[in-house]
């Protein structure tokens, strides 16, 4: 059964020379080998969560509150320092999309690496799916991706990092995607991943789009649960999430 299980997670990092704003200092204590004082960031401090299907939880609060972090924790890129977390389920977590690309590689290339990254087979017929999505000439498949736009490297990322359905989607705000015809089409694909996934994981600062989206929204501040608030289930095929203008 799908579900995630944080218990008294804590996650700590460790700061070295946090105070050594002094450049004399800085320079001193580098030829007398003093060393560098440290300092610990908790940045996740005691998140007790439980989720099972159909959860749609919004994470909010300010920036440096810890909702980037809990979602990079809960995806396994971060061990906790203390606590216990359990997941049950594929997970597939749309934070920072360039995460394992290499620019040097020609974009098939990248697209077989991040496949396999995510334990997905790259077979031919997955690759050309793939990339018909992204709507680019095919001849760029074989050109290395520091050529690429940054509009059209969001687009063979976002392709890739979609393909396939998940248990688990973690979603770092929303994705910018420069030109509008593909904001669309991206979003019409989210959508459908987010009403085929059993737990779904939203942070933003858009309070509207987590009213909108979610059944429940933690509110975050400095890595604790400042409070949680159970929100009204979203109607069926009602998402929208881009801003809504008057």
């Amino acid at each position: 059964m799908v579900s995630i299980s944080l218990r008294n997670v804590c996650l700590d990092y460790p700061v070295y020379g946090a105070y050594d704003y002094s450049l004399k200092r800085r320079l001193l204590g580098h030829l007398i080998r003093e060393p560098g004082e440290m300092r610990i960031i908790r940045a996740v401090d005691d998140v007790t969560i439980q989720a099972e299907a159909g959860a749609r939880i919004g994470l909010a609060g300010a920036n440096g509150s810890g909702k980037s972090t809990l979602l990079r924790l809960i995806a396994g890129v971060y061990p906790p320092s203390s606590g216990s977390v359990a997941i049950q389920g594929k997970v597939v977590p749309l934070l920072g999309l360039n995460a394992g690309v290499n620019l040097d590689f020609v974009a098939e290339d990248n697209i077989a690496l991040l496949l396999r990254i995510g334990g997905r087979k790259p077979t031919r017929g997955v690759i050309d799916e793939i990339w018909a999505f992204t709507e680019l000439e095919a001849r760029m498949q074989r050109l290395p991706l520091r050529m690429f736009s940054s509009g059209m490297l969001m687009r063979v990322l976002f392709a890739t990092a979609t393909a396939f359905p998940a248990d688990i989607l973690l979603l770092d705000e929303w994705l910018s995607v420069v030109d509008e015809h593909f904001a669309e089409k991206a979003q019409e694909r989210l959508l459908k991943l987010m009403s085929q996934a059993a737990i779904v994981m939203i942070a933003s600062h858009d309070q509207p789009l987590l009213r909108r989206t979610c059944t429940s929204i933690i509110n975050l501040d400095h890595g604790r649960i400042a409070s949680t608030i159970t929100v009204n289930p979203p109607a069926p095929n009602a998402f929208e999430l881009r801003e809504k203008r008057a």
